[in-house]
């Protein structure tokens, strides 16, 4: 039998599953038709698949007319190979959207989501990139992200890939703070709603953006939850950096690289990897304390005046938890030295003042306020810094204060725009609602579970009653359910059974 023999047997079987098609669902629309509904996989399977291989044999041997059938054939049957392996490395953002789309294997429901993060994902790749061609994604974006479902039948609501997709334009533009939150969102989507690729691209990318700021925690983090060649291969020289048991060794490093795509960049990473060796990592020495030696052990108030200077010079990312400790421990000393409030008793006497603590009053305050920015800027959990000194004490109070009043801030936002029925493309719904949570989240790391306690009801009322809206309203289910499932795990972290149940009751409406 000739190969066109056989590709016109193939069409006319597919030819006859069309018609059968037709004949059940009358209004079933074309795609549906050509490749079949339901699990369309195996008409593909059984006829297509050996045709291409049949037709690869052929090419192999030197028939070059068999490419002509074969390309169509390769496409229909892994549109998302091809995307992948081909025409994002190409950089070629129009192509990619396009035959992504076809990949309803890959991305089911969500198939207009995973052409748009195609195209967004070939852009980051593209050599020249063309303002037209970002529009045009951009464009694609909005339209799989931003179309009210209720709006008309065909509209699909935002999803897992819709979010990955705005997530890598972001990374395109620059943003790389914004595509960090976006992406770190699709894994807080119930697996209904986010295609499993999307979650994979997702941690993927983190993993490759926390490595290239030496975040190898991170890194481990993103490993566990994605998949891949590449994420494999950083996932073990994270752990080796580390010194994290069980930390692979030299061979399993290698054998991962040999693998992973792109060897040539890797290559340094790996020699790095195995040069630090698979055992845990030493602990560096401590550090002398800073100015300790500069001033006498007796001068308690030019000691801490030094350390304050020494913490308030040094750059966001050098400041620790002890440095917090060993300042805000200088600074009771200080105030509360009888020498100290000697001297000012005299100074306010001389000046007019009426004593001491009129004096000491401002520079306490003032001590509070850098010692707070401080702890914001550089981030430091509560449990790195606490004490129970009262400096420490003070500074924990008027930080918790303030995170209070911002969050509670931002909530009465929300509601007032959910209120007056202002609505917002389904992406920028969701990136209000992460940049929400992530406010809450690291106000919660700086000042512990007294703070999560004192606004929790508040934000649990506000984040739902827009949640609602979202779902019942502007009928955008898949994020809805993502905040109403976020809501019930802290409702029960912090043990509020009330709370939770409204929540139980909401996350199990559905996607």
């Amino acid at each position: 039998m000739s190969w066109g023999a056989a590709l016109c047997i193939a069409v006319a079987l597919r030819a006859i599953g069309v018609a059968v098609a037709r004949k059940a669902s009358p209004e079933a629309p074309w795609r549906e038709l050509v490749l079949g509904s339901g699990s369309w996989r195996t008409p593909v399977t059984i006829v297509f698949v050996p045709v291409a291989f049949a037709l690869a044999v052929g090419l192999a041997v030197g028939q070059l007319w068999c490419a002509l059938p074969l390309v169509p054939l390769v496409l229909l049957i892994a549109p998302w190979f091809v995307a992948r392996r081909v025409l994002i490395p190409l950089g070629l953002p129009r192509a990619a959207y396009f035959v992504a789309w076809l990949s309803d294997w890959t991305w089911r429901a969500d198939r207009r989501g995973g052409a748009a993060l195609a195209a967004a994902w070939a852009l980051c790749r593209a050599r020249k990139p063309d303002a037209a061609v970002e529009a045009w994604v951009s464009e694609r974006i909005e339209r799989a992200a931003a179309e009210p479902a209720a709006s008309s039948a065909s509209a699909v609501p935002l999803r897992g890939a819709g979010i990955a997709a705005g997530a890598m334009l972001a990374a395109h533009r620059g943003d790389v703070e914004g595509a960090r939150a976006l992406f770190d969102s699709v894994a807080g989507l119930d697996e209904r709603a986010c295609p499993g690729e999307a979650r994979r691209v997702a941690a993927g990318w983190l993993a490759a953006e926390a490595a290239s700021r030496g975040d190898w925690a991170a890194v481990i983090a993103h490993a566990c939850l994605g998949g891949g060649r590449a994420l494999s291969l950083l996932g073990a020289v994270a752990a080796r950096l580390v010194g994290e048991a069980p930390a692979p060794g030299a061979l399993g490093l290698w054998l991962r690289w040999l693998v992973a795509p792109r060897r040539r960049a890797t290559l340094p990473l790996l020699r790095r990897a195995l040069a630090a060796g698979a055992g845990a990592p030493r602990p560096a020495p401590d550090a002398p304390e800073p100015c300790a030696a500069k001033v006498a052990d007796s001068d308690l108030w030019s000691r801490a005046v030094l350390l304050h200077a020494t913490l308030l010079l040094r750059p966001r990312g050098e400041v620790s938890g002890d440095d917090l400790r060993r300042l805000g421990g200088a600074w009771d000393a200080a105030l509360e030295d009888e020498r100290a409030q000697a001297e000012l008793r005299e100074r306010a006497l001389s000046l007019g003042a009426s004593g001491p603590h009129a004096a000491l009053g401002p520079v306490a305050r003032a001590v509070e306020e850098d010692l707070a920015a401080a702890l914001r800027a550089a981030r430091v959990p509560l449990a790195e810094w606490d004490d129970l000194g009262a400096t420490i004490g003070r500074t924990r109070r008027r930080l918790r204060d303030e995170l209070l009043s911002e969050v509670e801030l931002a909530c009465d936002a929300l509601r007032r725009r959910v209120d007056e029925k202002r609505e917002l493309p389904a992406l920028s719904e969701w990136r209000e609602w992460t940049a929400l949570r992530a406010q809450y989240e690291a106000a919660a790391e700086l000042v512990g579970t007294e703070f999560r306690r004192l606004v929790f009801p508040k934000f649990h009322a506000d984040v739902c009653h827009a949640a609602v809206w979202l779902f019942n309203t502007r009928k955008e289910r898949a994020i809805a359910n993502a905040m109403f499932r976020w809501l019930l795990a802290e409702a029960e972290a912090l043990e509020d059974a009330r709370l939770a149940g409204l929540q139980r009751g909401n996350v199990a409406c559905g996607v």
